[in-house]
């Protein structure tokens, strides 16, 4: 499964070989189809929804250590920030790719993304609720900060640099800022 999810993450679900899953993963072919009888996809929907958790979990655990309510978003840019540099631009987002490359190919696959999408976006909501802010401005900035994010990790991973992520940064905090209380 971890292999799986760090093989989506640096280069996607089609370029992603179940032979190469088994090599990086040192398991045999036969316990591969033992395990997921529905071969390749089957790993991949589960290794999105690991993936998910993780990246939830990030995110969880960065809004949980943010200073201010306003800064909390600045900081999930920043922890992108972090780990794609010390993956040396590689470990992108594991449902992103997967999730462009699955539109019109798998519904099951475009599903599980869309399901993890939505997750993030919940988490994001309820750090914003919790500060005050009301359920629907929370919820439109957290799908702004999940597209500014997404966006923000693709171009750094491009460019090789987190510059984009830390511009990320500071507009996430200026747009919390327009919606958090002020009494937080």
């Amino acid at each position: 499964m971890a292999a799986t999810v760090s093989l989506l993450s640096r280069q996607g679900y089609e370029a992603t070989a179940v032979k190469q899953i088994t090599t990086e993963a040192a398991a045999p072919m036969g316990s591969f189809y033992f395990h997921f009888p529905g071969g390749k996809e089957e790993l991949a929907l589960a290794a999105l929804a690991q993936g998910a958790e993780g990246v939830d979990a990030l995110l969880r655990g960065t809004l949980a250590r943010a200073s201010a309510p306003e800064d909390g978003l600045a900081d999930c840019a920043l922890a992108l920030a972090d780990a794609l540099t010390r993956s040396n631009w590689l470990d992108g987002c594991p449902v992103a790719a997967t999730a462009l490359e699955s539109i019109g190919r798998s519904p099951a696959l475009r599903a599980a993304a869309a399901e993890a999408f939505d997750r993030w976006i919940v988490t994001l909501q309820r750090h914003l609720t919790a500060a005050g802010v009301a359920d629907e401005p929370a919820r439109s900035l957290a799908v702004t900060a999940l597209a500014l994010l997404e966006g923000a990790e693709m171009l750094a991973r491009v460019r090789g640099s987190a510059e984009p992520l830390h511009d990320a940064a500071a507009a996430l905090r200026v747009l919390a800022r327009g919606v958090v209380p002020t009494e937080h």
